[in-house]
């Protein structure tokens, strides 16, 4: 973490004592000690931006990220100059699975410190986990330029890569670390599953966890390729423990929650779809599954402003289109139903188009080689 809470200069004589007492409790790890002497100061100067911080970094230091967010806010309030700061609290949002949060937090102190190399690698990891992977490519491509042996930076770009559909530039990189075995395996074990050579992704994912069975992402991982195999149990159980150890991570949360819904645990799916929603709102996946189920219990009302979120968010899937127009149906709306099921063949007519001039091309050229 950038080391705001660590680095103000003393203030006047009258409060230097406290916030040099707390900082000295800080570094020495006495955080009842540091908090309880920041808040002393706190008392007498409330709108201190450097206890402020200060007491947000304890909080972070505990996982207590939505307290350290706060403070945070706070302490940017009180003196906005503290530009610092803006790093320690996208590293919280972070953190705390607050992905659209963070990488505004990594921008706004990047246009202040644009050659610290920790906050973009960190933007760059945002980037992935909210799915904007050309441009966390592109981020983390600048980091290895600068500090071409970061391992996390590595790591984070063949996910990134691997992510994308280009196993091969994924694997080159993960050639450069195999001192990290755990992580190693795991983004190999990602490439397997892309390139469809599952058994060997299950293999390397197994590894993986023998290595670090905290690795959140591993299990992950392996429930979705149990979920990919229709291996629901399985699926649901490795899913559960990824959410234990990652438990902001929207993903993982649709994916249970579809799963939940699944095997008829719906309570439960709607609690996890829900916030799968509020970590990425942006997900058509969470708003599809909630819109089955609204369906399914004859509320197309309900239905409806989900899927056309959906379809805002994923344009070219047509079995949202599909469902939308059955929505619609339902709720007695039938020049949009119609509307929607005319985008449904559109959609169908577009990728059977593309689908035959790939074929013909591959017919003129020849397989690639």
């Amino acid at each position: 973490m950038f080391p705001v809470a660590l680095a103000f200069t003393l203030l006047a004589a009258s409060a230097q004592d406290l916030l040099s007492s707390g900082q000295k409790a800080f570094e020495a790890g006495d955080f009842a000690r540091a908090e309880s002497l920041f808040r002393q100061h706190l008392k007498a100067h409330p709108a201190s931006a450097e206890a402020l911080s200060n007491l947000a970094a304890i909080h972070s230091r505990r996982g207590e990220f939505s307290e350290a967010v706060t403070l945070y806010q706070k302490a940017l309030k009180a003196n906005p100059s503290l530009t610092p700061i803006h790093f320690n609290l996208a590293v919280a949002h972070l953190r705390a699975g607050n992905y659209p949060q963070a990488l505004a937090g990594f921008r706004t102190f990047l246009k202040s410190h644009p050659k610290e190399t920790r906050a973009r690698e960190l933007l760059g990891i945002a980037l992935v986990e909210t799915g904007e992977l050309k441009q966390a490519i592109t981020e983390l491509e600048t980091v290895l330029r600068d500090a071409p042996s970061q391992a996390s930076a590595v790591f984070s770009l063949a996910y990134a890569h691997a992510r994308a559909g280009d196993a091969e530039k994924g694997a080159a990189l993960l050639r450069r670390l195999d001192s990290h075995p755990g992580q190693a395996r795991l983004i190999e074990g990602l490439i397997e599953f892309r390139r469809e050579r599952y058994e060997e992704a299950k293999s390397l994912f197994e590894t993986s966890l023998k290595s670090d069975p905290a690795n959140a992402a591993a299990w992950a991982a392996l429930g979705r390729l149990y979920l990919f195999r229709n291996q629901d149990e399985p699926a649901i159980h490795h899913l559960q423990q990824a959410l234990k150890l990652s438990p902001h991570n929207a993903e993982v949360c649709y994916q249970l929650g579809a799963l939940y819904d699944r095997t008829g645990r719906t309570a439960q799916a709607k609690s996890l779809l829900e916030r799968s929603l509020q970590l990425r709102a942006r997900n058509p996946g969470p708003h599809y599954a909630l819109a089955k189920i609204d369906l399914r219990e004859s509320r197309p009302a309900a239905a409806i402003p989900r899927l056309e979120s959906a379809a805002k968010f994923a344009p070219e899937a047509d079995a949202i289109q599909l469902l939308l127009g059955r929505a619609y149906q339902a709720a007695g709306q039938p020049e949009k139903a119609k509307a929607a099921f005319a985008e449904v063949r559109r959609l169908q007519q577009s990728r059977l188009k593309q689908q035959q001039e790939a074929l013909e091309n591959q017919l003129v050229l020849g397989p690639e080689r």
